[in-house]
């Protein structure tokens, strides 16, 4: 194996299909490309993903010959077929994908300059304009947003033409495109396989990155090679901890069923250790937005000894916290709940929201600000009355 980077692997490509009638488009081959399968379909070649050295890696035999393949594609551009673009959401084909940047951009343009349709105001977008898409968008628009977003590491844009009645595209493009479809599905559904038994199941709840790549295993073959976590780590810096600690040796605090760790999640503000927990988990820990509500979140964060004897949590979760009792300033006369509220919290310790409302257009947007003393009174609340949760409820992990 001569293993690529992703980087090297996207201009390779595109030296290889260069001029060609189906160039190769740049793909963001990051580790989310492999999350529910082991490979990325180049045309309609699965070329599989290596983890090598903490890194995301491709062969460079897979990618050349994936290149000329594509590069060598019979394709007349005047054997033009349906391209019978798909309205499902539920469906992953590249038919059903091109139709939800059509309506994503339909839907946006009628939101930001009204419906220019006749009739009934607003159209439910489902009529076709003399641009084949929806009330007053252009395919302009779409080239401009999605021009460079791929399928199967294709652009697929600029094959695409409106007759005037439906959308079509080169036969062997179509045909170039149903084969990656089925053999995406074929790679999805033997990535849902557990390694160990094959046994076939959830893939988000399965499926967890490792050291390797990322791995399947049911619940029972979890069990079988990691442990559940005793907490023999408390109270330790994480910055203490030898390479050699393995936390994939345990299995995750937070996932409802047995799923095999990864990290050893610690709090950045205080250093200390708090537990093991797989890729996902972790992934939503460092990202605060809506943590607090997960199943044992709080208490996960408070095995933090420095959250703990401050009564207090990371400032990305703090937002969350405030908007449990936060009451919104009025908005004109709309008494509608709100669309959204998000939080950031300042420097100074306060968190401004951002909020939202679609019901009264004058005020669709703004912002309110919770002042930092406050902010630290009701976490400190929030976090007192979760200890005391935690003293009294029996079988309970100890914080």
């Amino acid at each position: 194996m001569a293993p690529i980077s992703p980087e090297y692997a996207n201009r390779l490509l595109a030296e290889l299909t260069e001029g060609c009638p189906v160039p190769a488009a740049p793909t963001p081959l990051s580790r989310y490309a492999f999350q529910i399968s082991n490979h990325v379909l180049i045309g309609d070649t699965a070329v599989r993903g290596h983890k090598y050295k903490g890194r995301w890696r491709l062969d460079d035999r897979d990618i050349r010959a994936a290149g000329k393949r594509l590069a060598s594609l019979p394709f007349d551009p005047d054997d033009l077929v349906d391209a019978r673009l798909s309205p499902s959401e539920r469906n992953r084909t590249w038919r059903a994908q091109i139709h939800r940047w059509f309506e994503h951009i339909s839907y946006h343009d009628q939101s930001a300059n009204g419906c220019r349709c006749e009739g009934r105001q607003p159209c439910n977008l489902t009529r076709p304009n003399r641009h084949g898409l929806g009330c007053g968008a252009i395919f302009e628009q779409v080239k401009e947003r999605y021009g460079r977003s791929p399928i199967a590491c294709t652009s697929p844009l600029p094959l695409l033409t409106w007759s005037g009645t439906t959308w079509i595209v080169p036969r062997a493009y179509a045909n170039l495109l149903d084969r990656a479809d089925k053999i995406a599905a074929e790679c999805v559904e033997q990535a849902a396989r557990c390694s160990r038994c094959n046994a076939a199941g959830d893939i988000w709840r399965w499926r967890t990155s490792s050291n390797t790549g990322y791995t399947t295993l049911c619940s029972a073959c979890a069990v079988t090679v990691a442990r559940p976590y005793q907490g023999h780590l408390r109270g330790r810096q994480y910055a203490s901890l030898l390479k050699a600690s393995q936390p994939d040796a345990f299995l995750c605090r937070l996932c409802p069923s047995p799923r095999q760790a990864l990290y050893w999640d610690h709090c950045h503000e205080h250093g200390f250790v708090r537990g093991p927990l797989c890729a996902s988990c972790n992934t939503y820990e460092g990202g605060g937005h809506k943590f607090i509500h997960q199943p044992g979140a709080v208490r996960h964060l408070l095995l933090c000894d420095g959250c703990r004897r401050e009564r207090t949590v990371p400032p990305r979760h703090q937002p969350d916290i405030v908007l449990q009792t936060l009451v919104p300033d009025p908005h004109g006369p709309c008494t509608k709940q709100l669309h959204s509220a998000w939080g950031s919290v300042e420097e100074d310790g306060s968190v401004r929201f951002r909020l939202r409302c679609w019901h009264y257009a004058s005020a669709a947007q703004w912002e309110q600000v919770v002042p930092g003393v406050q902010v630290r009174q009701l976490v400190k609340e929030f976090v007192d009355k979760a200890l005391d949760g935690d003293a009294t409820a029996p079988g309970q992990e100890s914080v």
